[in-house]
This record gives C-alpha cells, sequence and structure tokens, in this order.
C-alpha cells in the first residue's frame, strides 16, 4: 500500500465566462494559476478535491467551464458543493465528474459530505446527509478515513465566519467517534488557512483559490493574502501530512466589496 495524495482546491467562485471577478480578481485566472503551481510544486498528479463554491452563484456555466478545465489538463478531480453551489446543477454539468461520495484509495476511505443548506450562507447536515454519512462510514469500517465537507465545525476566531459554522455538527461527530478511524477533516468556505482540533480530531481549514478572508476579524473583512492550495498525504501507517502553499508574486487588490458569505 503506497501513500495516497491529494491536492485541495476549494472556493474557486467560477462564473460562467472566464471575466467573474470577486475582491478585485479574475476567479478563472486564479483558478488555474493555482492549478499550475501545484503542477510546479510536485502536486500535479494528486487527486483534486474540490470542496465547495465551485461556482459564484450556481451558474451552469461555471460548472461547464470547469468540466472544461479539469478535462482539458487531465486531472482526475472529486467535488462536494458549498454554500454557493446547487449540487444538481453540479451534476448535470460537471459531466466527466459524477459526484463520489465515498472513495477506497489504498488502504484509505475518504468520505465526501454535503454540509449546505438551502437559502443562507452557514452550514448544517440534513436527516438525508447524516444517514449518508453513516451509511458511508459503514462501508469504509477498518480503514482509515479522511472526511471533507464545506463548513467549518470548529470556530476559526473570526465572529462573522463563526456564525456561519455547522450547527447540527455535534451529530456528525458522535458518528464519527464511533467508528473510531477518522483521521482528519478538511474544510474549506473560511478562505482562510486554518488548523485546529475537533476535540481529538484534527481539522483543516484551506484558503481559496480566489480571495481571502481576514483572519480573526469581527466583521467581514479581506486580507491581501493571494490564492492557495492544500496538499495531502496519507500514509500506510494511518497518518496525515498536509500543509498550504500560498502562490508567490500574485498582485490582488482587495477594495471590492463581496456579500453572501
Amino acid at each position: 500500500m503506497s501513500t495516497v495524495r491529494l491536492t485541495q482546491i476549494t472556493d474557486l467562485h467560477l462564473g460562467a465566462t472566464k471575466d467573474e471577478i470577486l475582491g478585485g480578481v479574475t476567479t478563472y485566472d486564479s483558478f488555474l494559476s493555482v492549478l499550475r503551481a501545484s503542477e510546479t510544486q510536485g502536486h500535479g498528479d494528486n487527486l483534486l478535491l474540490l470542496t465547495g463554491d465551485l461556482a459564484s452563484d450556481s451558474q451552469p456555466g461555471a460548472y461547464r467551464l470547469l468540466n472544461k478545465v479539469l478535462d482539458d489538463n487531465g486531472k482526475k478531480a472529486v467535488w462536494l458543493p458549498g454554500n454557493h453551489d446547487h449540487f444538481k446543477t453540479m451534476q448535470d454539468n460537471l459531466r466527466d465528474y459524477p459526484f463520489t461520495p465515498v472513495l477506497i484509495l489504498g488502504g484509505w476511505g475518504i468520505l465526501l459530505l454535503d454540509s449546505s443548506k438551502p437559502d443562507g450562507p452557514g452550514g448544517h447536515f440534513s436527516d438525508e446527509e447524516l444517514a449518508r454519512a453513516e451509511a458511508g462510514l459503514a462501508q469504509l469500517a477498518g480503514k482509515p478515513v479522511l472526511v471533507a465537507m464545506h463548513h467549518s465545525p470548529v470556530a476559526v476566531n473570526s465572529t462573522w465566519l463563526d456564525r456561519q459554522r455547522i450547527d447540527n455538527q455535534q451529530k456528525l461527530y458522535a458518528m464519527l467517534l464511533a467508528h473510531g478511524q477518522v483521521k482528519a477533516v478538511i474544510t474549506g468556505h473560511v478562505h482562510q488557512h486554518h488548523d485546529s482540533l475537533w476535540h481529538d480530531i484534527p481539522v483543516y481549514s484551506s484558503p481559496s483559490s480566489c480571495v481571502q478572508f481576514e483572519q480573526y476579524s469581527h466583521d467581514f473583512a479581506l486580507s491581501d493574502n493571494p490564492p492557495g492550495y492544500r496538499w495531502i498525504e496519507l500514509h500506510e501507517d494511518g497518518s496525515v501530512q498536509t500543509g498550504v502553499e500560498f502562490l508567490q508574486d500574485f498582485t490582488q487588490r482587495c477594495d471590492v466589496d463581496c456579500v453572501g458569505y
């Protein structure tokens, strides 16, 4: 059994065309820059794990654009929805990348969960999603597991963002604890690098491929940090090694308001 290598890219906020701008950043260009950086930094062959807010506002054209970029670049990828996404629209337009909620890679299992809820930016697990989570964990019995979701189950110490963390996270935690083999959780949504513990489970939140939010802020604010991504290595002994990379020599301006997060 060899090491499983993943690259997490999150919060792309693509538009239906290549000129979508968020916070002064053209999101298509920044996503391509992150892809290229991951390749030059030795992560180009990794499975891509896209953890939500792939579109800026659920546009079908955004998912078609993403499908084309991934296919043209020969990428293997899995995805899950965020609060700016629409699951059925994703399924219909990411035609070469069907939704795969449970993966077995080497000796590892990966569980992809939907923490989004209709008509709101916050996180919540529906009863149906909790049932799917329980079934997925049963399928992965005996394997070390990495869990991926969009929203954070823990506070990141930014007042406005912490209001949006998963409101019923304790129900999922009880399942993960009972499984006994969950080694880490990775999330998006917070547009920043934040590592923490959910009781005894490590939680790794990752920067966006476009704009970043100011850390430790009371109200919404953008940071001047550049786009980034996370690399993840799942080792055969059940340990997880991970780190975040930010783009070098990337100029962005943070003078455009963002709403709806």
